[in-house]
């Protein structure tokens, strides 16, 4: 028993030495959850001294890759009182006598090169930040981008919103809706890869044609969750065939995955025609009920809800596609989607063979 105290007395004071020699251990930790994980990557974080949102201490993270397209630099906003964390972007405002909603509206204008307005909540959460939604209509509804202003109304932050008493993996997976999403493989599996996808996206596509045998392989070793983000932006016929997989996900879930290998196999032909007549042709094919799937493909509701799941995804940072999550881990694809690929490999046990020596 004496031996057990002890080591348990150790391994406390090596944590609190570990802590007294970085002091930002554990907000460095928090980050490096929330940031993708990039190939070589390595994390710093460095307080700022300038006056920023009020009742939070500000940081800068620095994450440098290897893969030059993943590294990131983002604010950390840490609330010593509450434990509140916010990681993203700081935006300072314009200091008039204008109302908050008329400054936010003007600064993320100018930032986004489109006409927005602005709407800000009137109740506080926690440490006086405001909930702020920056709106525009689109061809397909209403889209915001969400955000928060300080206590002070001086800054718009957006970005990811948690708390050090919290696992930010479980706070990623409820703003995703994971819980709701398109699923297959083992339920009760502790392994758990969310795909992030959109299926016009050329990426998305090939990372699909890479992935899908080892997945199909594996399947009975982990829980496989495929949530949809159309770039709806820059890819003019992604939304409408995200809500084809939105209506037979709800119709003939069965097919879903039939549905989902047919789209990105054949992207370049779909490109090409109508995708009303493909979503449609492809539902009569497969003998899926074309009356049950267009009330809810042609549903002004339904496809609000899923502007409004990209609207949080891209709160929580997740803007690209694809983007793979392993067991709460964002992870950055790169331009082959190697690392990815090898850490869903690594996941469920499996590793890459060294290659076999020529017989001599």
């Amino acid at each position: 028993m004496k031996r057990v105290l002890l080591a348990i007395a150790l391994l406390a004071s090596s944590v609190a030495q570990a802590q007294s020699l970085d002091p930002y251990a554990n907000l460095k930790a928090y980050a490096a959850k929330v940031l993708p994980r990039c190939p070589g990557s390595s994390l710093s974080i460095e307080p700022v001294t300038a006056q920023g949102p009020a009742n939070f201490k500000s940081y800068v993270v620095t994450m440098t890759s290897t893969d030059q397209s993943c590294g990131s630099r983002k604010y950390l906003l840490h609330s010593p009182k509450s434990q509140q964390v916010l990681v993203g972007a700081v935006i300072p405002l314009p200091n008039d006598k204008r109302t908050t909603a008329e400054r936010v509206s003007e600064e993320a204008t100018r930032l986004l090169g489109k006409p927005v307005t602005a709407t800000i909540a009137p109740f506080p959460l926690g440490d006086g930040i405001k909930g702020v939604a920056i709106s525009r209509m689109t061809p397909y509804g209403a889209f915001a981008y969400n955000g928060f202003v300080d206590a002070g109304e001086q800054f718009l932050i957006v970005g990811f919103r948690g708390s050090m008493n919290s696992d930010p993996a479980k706070t990623l997976r409820e703003t995703l809706g994971a819980t709701n999403a398109a699923r297959r493989g083992n339920a009760g599996s502790k392994v758990e890869i969310l795909e992030i996808s959109d299926f016009q996206c050329p990426t998305c596509a090939r990372a699909h044609e890479k992935i899908e045998p080892f997945i199909q392989q594996n399947l009975s070793k982990m829980n496989y969750v495929r949530i949809d983000l159309p770039l709806f932006e820059h890819h003019e016929w992604a939304l409408p065939a995200a809500m084809g997989a939105r209506a037979l996900q709800k119709v003939a879930p069965a097919k879903y995955w039939s549905y989902v290998d047919y789209v990105f196999k054949n992207q370049e032909a779909i490109g090409k025609r109508k995708i009303d007549d493909v979503v449609k042709e492809w539902m009569e094919d497969n003998d899926v009920d074309w009356t049950a799937v267009s009330k809810i493909y042609n549903s002004k509701s339904e496809r609000q809800a899923l502007l409004d799941h990209v609207s949080r995804a891209f709160a929580v940072g997740v803007a690209a596609t694809p983007t793979f999550v392993v067991n709460g881990q964002i992870m950055g694809f790169g331009p082959d989607g190697t690392f990815t690929i090898n850490a869903i490999k690594s996941a469920v046990g499996v590793t890459n063979a060294p290659a076999k020596k020529p017989a001599k």
